[in-house]
């Protein structure tokens, strides 16, 4: 059963949940440097019955689309060694809220939030002086949630 679309406004909802989940994901990366199985997958369950009451089977299959851009772009990273197996369900549930196009740009966001984080990491400890430092801090781990929220927010204010 669909849900009347005057009942469910996705332009408001969708931002809403999404940018929840991303909350959470964000404070229990930083403080435990994990993304629990918990979050994630009730986030991407959540994700493909909301799309499916409101939009339909073309909602979920756009959700699940959504879910296999993020999955997979995080998945590739993953095995090369460039993250951790919750970043890439974090960015499957996010996939599956704001569908695949839009993933791929909070990926590609993603990416330049944590460049700037880098080198503001660099400035703070005095790296770019002393070349010395660059290292310890080029392998200092970054939860990847921050970087996923700045550019999640970033990508839902330029679509007001």
């Amino acid at each position: 059963m669909i849900i009347e679309s005057s009942l469910v406004d996705e332009s408001i909802w969708v931002p809403i949940l999404v940018l929840g989940f991303v909350a959470i994901a964000v404070f229990t990366d930083l403080r435990s440097q994990r993304i629990p199985n918990w979050l994630t997958v009730s986030a991407f369950a959540g994700a493909l019955v909301f799309h499916l009451a409101v939009a339909g089977w073309t909602g979920l299959a756009s959700s699940f689309c959504g879910f296999a851009t993020g999955f997979v772009t995080l998945l590739v990273l993953f095995l090369i060694g460039g993250g951790g197996g919750g970043d890439v369900k974090l960015m499957g549930a996010v996939g599956a809220w704001i569908g695949a196009w839009p993933t791929l740009l909070v990926f590609v966001g993603s990416a330049v939030f944590v460049i700037l984080i880098m080198i503001g990491m660099l400035i703070k400890r005095g790296a770019v002086a002393n070349r010395s430092l660059i290292k310890p801090v080029v392998k200092q781990k970054l939860p990847y949630a921050v970087p996923v929220a700045l550019s999640l927010v970033f990508f839902l204010l330029l679509r007001m």
